[in-house]
């Protein structure tokens, strides 16, 4: 009947980099927890399906050079440092430290710093 937007506040304000950074933990998270699930029900259905031990170790085997899981690996371990990095700078705020406008261009610079590190290091 009117052709209004439904949200007009998303096309009048500007994103800030901490709700950016707020929204980006909140998925990350749902992310961690859908492929930790994942990786239990289907090590679950692999050992109902395969239960001898050398069919069970060639399906492993074959699994792991694949490089969707590799990729897959590599996604979870960026988004898994960048959710424990980014909590660790939440909680920061929770207690009331660092919360002026000057540091949160520092913490962006400190969290993409540590989490390439990890990775870095991890690989």
């Amino acid at each position: 009947m009117y052709n209004r937007p439904l949200s007009p506040h998303l096309t009048i304000y500007k994103p800030q980099a901490s709700s950016l950074f707020s929204i980006w933990h909140r998925i990350s998270g749902l992310f961690l927890t859908f492929v930790t699930v994942f990786y239990f029900i289907s090590m679950q259905l692999l050992l109902y399906i395969t239960y001898d031990k050398d069919i069970l170790n060639s399906l492993i085997i074959q699994l792991d050079y694949s490089f969707f899981l590799q990729f897959i690996y590599i996604l979870n371990i960026f988004i898994f440092f960048y959710h424990a990095i980014n909590g660790v700078k939440h909680i920061i705020w929770d207690l009331g430290f660092f919360i002026t406008p000057k540091f949160l261009f520092l913490f962006i610079l400190i969290t993409c710093f540590f989490i390439f590190l990890s990775i870095l290091l991890l690989l």
